[in-house]
Formats: structure tokens, C-alpha cells, sequence
């Protein structure tokens, strides 16, 4: 039986302090850091986030939609183009592609926005065919 979880981590480095490479909630409201938990079979998520006290709470939305949810937001810049965001995306199952290899589980986003100090979201997962640069965003219909 295979089992799969998906595991989605935003960590901000440093502050969250520019309006572009920094964490977001499901309201659009800037983090430090979050964390969002997907079931197997399922497109609800849970969240919880850089707060007084931490709890795991549903998600806005579910994370097939292109509005609304925390990835979604704090992901815009990657999946569309930013002058001032560099981008350093890594895979071994990136989208449009065959795996690289298959006993790996490297998959993330770097985000630096280069007009603001410290101001960066690193973006972990584990969700294969995830996330094209430049390409929209899309939740792959095999993670459901």
C-alpha cells in the first residue's frame, strides 16, 4: 500500500519585511513562517502559522484553487514574473519533466527580493509536478 502525504513548509528568513518575497496566510496577511498539512485523497488543508500561540486551523481554501490560500499568495511572484525577485527553484520531479530520481524527496523554492534586506521566503514541499516557474499555478490532479 502506498502512502502518500504532502507536507508543505514556508519558513521567512530573517523578517518579513518586503511586499513581495515574504510569507502570506489565507487572508493575505504577512508571517514569519507557516506551516500547511494536506491529507492524503483530499483537497482541504491545514494550517498554522507564526502566532502568540500556534494551532492548526482549516485553510481558506482548498489548495487546488488559484485564490486564497496561503501557498497561492506567497508563491505569486514565483509563478509569475517579478523584476525584483530572484528565484532559485530546485526538484528531483519537476513540472514538464521526468523525475530525476526517484529515491530523492528535494523539492523547494528560494525567494530573495533584492531591493529589501533580509527579505526572503523559503518555500519546502513534497509534492511532485508541483510549482512550474512561470507557469501558473496548478495543483497536479494525481496529488487529489
Amino acid at each position: 500500500m502506498l502512502f502518500t502525504l504532502a507536507i508543505v513548509i514556508l519558513i521567512s528568513l530573517k523578517t518579513c519585511m518586503a511586499q513581495v518575497a515574504t510569507c502570506k496566510d489565507d487572508g493575505d496577511r504577512e508571517l514569519d513562517w507557516f506551516f500547511v498539512y494536506k491529507p492524503q485523497n483530499v483537497l482541504n488543508t491545514k494550517i498554522i502559522k507564526s502566532e502568540r500561540n500556534p494551532a492548526w486551523a482549516n485553510s481558506g481554501a482548498t489548495i487546488d484553487q488559484r485564490a486564497g490560500h496561503s501557498i497561492v499568495l506567497t508563491m505569486a511572484h514565483y509563478v509569475q514574473n517579478h523584476a525584483e525577485i530572484k528565484v532559485l527553484a530546485y526538484s528531483d520531479d519537476p513540472p514538464n519533466l521526468p523525475p530525476r530520481n526517484e529515491k530523492s524527496k528535494a523539492k523547494g523554492v528560494l525567494l530573495v527580493d533584492n531591493r529589501v534586506d533580509d527579505a526572503a521566503a523559503w518555500f519546502v514541499h513534497t509534492v511532485p509536478n508541483f510549482l512550474a516557474h512561470l507557469g501558473g499555478y496548478s495543483w497536479p490532479a494525481a496529488e487529489t
